[in-house]
């Protein structure tokens, strides 16, 4: 029988108990990470299967042995679960790799194949260069036009209303991203990727910023690429990629002879880390767990529907931490917060803050918070061509928190706090 539960608030104070390392304290103060766009923290259950594998499975795949087979049914899982995540119907259509950035390379390098000097790539202001830098490489080495999504007056928003003049018959990539790693900006990318398909392009999309905060479906989307980074969403470093198995198979892969052609081997180049995938499989029972506890599941009680129904209570949970954060970074005299900064457009953002301090570098200001066991990052976060846009570089960019579901509105306070002990 279906299991029908209606979405009720997150406790975060049980949710916090899964993540061991939420207890650390420095110099007698709770630690508050902050830091979560650079990498979130990971519960026991990802922990425990990682020590599991590397006591009892640990081996290369494709062997006739115990572990080996064992390994085998590892990648088989994973790949599935994956594909579950990101709404994919086909789990060979999941590649993993050491990061989204190395797999961006090795997929731009494959397309570049296909493309003549004259051809069209379109890329962001908004951002991360990882993807932007690799396609501009590929424009330098064949001779392609780049063209630019520039940033909307509101200097947090793309101009898509620019999109027709940027796509044209010669356009052969559009790389864009969901959700902005610097500013918490969601992109409507469904928007590009039928500009895109209307003039015969294939589209490339950035989830890594977007995947601990909201659900994703790429079929949804009918997205043509799209990468994310597990240890983004409370999972060990890893990078995983998303394509169309058409396109995955039509496209020549850098690899090894022995690699063959099968999916998704043609796309993982090398022996991956067999533990960090052990990991992802604990970190999606764990949001398996979230999203049957807390979540709305109706007619589609599966792995697939108690991600979905994790994720979508994380991103409601999350509209009330940046209604919340909005309001507090408001009254720290002097704090500049670059971004959306209403706090009734928070369906439009991602509870991803950057700000700069008056009279402040950046670097200095995320001094002070560390010393007081407040974890946050600065500089421009390799969202290169944005804070060079908003000509930040020369006082060190910007200061970022990025909260997730484990954190609370006392963090926020106690940031707050500090900020006001800089800024008297």
């Amino acid at each position: 029988m279906t299991s029908i539960r209606e979405q009720r608030g997150l406790d975060v104070a049980a949710l916090r108990d899964h993540f061991p390392s939420l207890t650390r304290t420095l110099d007698g103060s709770r630690v508050a990470y902050l830091d979560g766009p650079g990498g979130t923290q990971v519960p026991r259950e990802c922990i425990a299967a990682m020590a599991d594998y590397l006591e009892r499975s640990n081996a290369n795949h494709g062997g006739a042995f115990t572990a080996s087979v064992e390994t085998d049914a590892l990648l088989r899982e994973v790949h599935a679960a994956a594909a579950d995540f990101v709404g994919a119907h086909d789990p060979d259509e999941i590649a993993f790799g050491p990061n989204m950035t190395t797999l961006t390379f090795a997929v731009s390098r494959a397309i570049g194949r296909d493309l003549a000097p004259g051809d069209e790539i379109v890329v962001t202001r908004l951002d991360h260069d990882a993807n932007v830098a690799p396609w501009l490489a590929l424009a330098e080495d064949r001779g392609l036009v780049v063209r630019w999504i520039e940033l909307a007056d509101d200097g947090a928003t793309l101009n898509l209303d620019s999109l027709d003049s940027v796509l044209g018959d010669r356009t052969k990539v559009v790389a864009i991203g969901l959700a902005s790693n610097a500013l918490g900006t969601i992109t409507d990318v469904g928007r590009a990727i039928e500009a895109a398909h209307a003039v015969g392009a294939l589209t490339y999309v950035d989830a890594v910023h977007a995947a601990p905060h909201m659900p994703i479906d790429v079929a949804a989307l009918q997205a043509d690429l799209l990468v994310c980074s597990p240890y983004k969403f409370f999972a060990p470093h890893l990078g995983m990629l998303y394509g169309r198995r058409d396109l995955l198979e039509r496209l020549a892969a850098y690899r090894v002879r022995p690699a063959g052609e099968e999916l998704p081997g043609k796309w993982e180049v090398g022996t991956q880390s067999h533990e960090s995938l052990a990991g992802l499989l604990g970190t999606f029972r764990y949001l398996e767990t979230l999203g049957a506890a807390y979540g709305y599941v109706a007619g589609d009680d599966t792995r697939r529907g108690r991600l979905r129904a994790a994720m979508s209570a994380i991103r409601e949970h999350e509209r009330d931490l940046s209604r919340g954060t909005l309001e507090r970074l408001a009254t720290v005299e002097g704090l500049q917060l670059h971004g959306l900064s209403d706090p009734d457009r928070v369906d439009e953002r991602v509870p991803t803050f950057s700000f700069t301090v008056a009279g402040h570098h950046a670097r200095p200001v995320a001094q002070h918070l560390a010393d007081r066991a407040i974890s946050v990052w600065d500089g421009d976060f390799y969202a290169w061509e944005l804070v060079r846009a908003l000509g930040l570089s020369d006082i060190g960019g910007l200061v970022r928190i990025g909260l997730v579901h484990y954190n609370t509105l006392d963090e926020v306070d106690r940031l707050v706090a500090a900020l006001g002990e800089l800024t008297a």
